[in-house]
């Protein structure tokens, strides 16, 4: 009888585990201690800003604006959506000086493969391209970005510490959506987005 429940309850209990839910055996990474920030699905429209504070040290690390470039060369309009980081705050910039929108688990390391961390710096998320004539589109790595992963590092007593900002954008609305930002609490680590 003993015999007959346990298998009874293996039976039952094994729809329960899938697949997806176990840990990869052959992926030895674990996620360091992170700190963790609701961003409470903020919304940032043109003309608003956005500021955060990934460290809760009272002071903004990276700011959200938007700008509108006329082009009168080119006879267009230009209503632009920035990330900008300030001294010893980093964004990735790539060789196209736009910075990548990361997928859920994609690493965050010291060095990112084809890209350079530079503070002071200003990336254009997404931008709408509004000609003289013709229909308005829009252009930049963002802008179909749906809970992606703005990468970040700050540095800290001459540490480094990895972190990244979950965003969205809606370009029909034309708005960034906050979700979440976090940043390690260990120096020198790699992380993984999202985790």
């Amino acid at each position: 009888m003993t015999r007959f429940l346990f298998f009874a309850l293996m039976i039952i209990s094994a729809p329960a585990c899938k697949k997806d839910d176990m840990p990869d055996p052959s992926d030895p990474f674990v996620q360091p201690i992170m700190q963790y920030i609701d961003l409470h699905n903020a919304e940032m429209k043109f003309g608003q800003s956005q500021r955060l504070d990934v460290n809760s040290d009272g002071s903004n690390d990276f700011y959200f604006e938007t700008l509108l470039v006329g082009d009168p060369i080119l006879k267009r309009d230009r209503k632009q959506f920035y990330a900008y980081s300030k001294i010893e705050t980093y964004l990735l910039h790539g060789p196209d000086d736009q910075t990548p929108p990361l997928a859920n688990g994609n690493a965050i390391g010291l060095r990112q493969p084809g890209y350079l961390w530079f503070d002071i710096a200003a990336i254009v998320l997404a931008e709408k391209i509004i000609p003289l004539t013709g229909a308005s589109y829009w252009e930049g790595s963002w802008k179909e970005a749906k809970h992606r992963y703005l990468a970040i590092q700050l540095k800290k007593n001459n540490l480094i510490y990895n972190g990244w900002v979950e965003i969205s954008f809606d370009h029909n609305q034309e708005k960034l959506i906050f979700h979440r930002a976090a940043i390690c609490k260990n120096p020198g680590v790699s992380i993984k987005a999202g985790l």
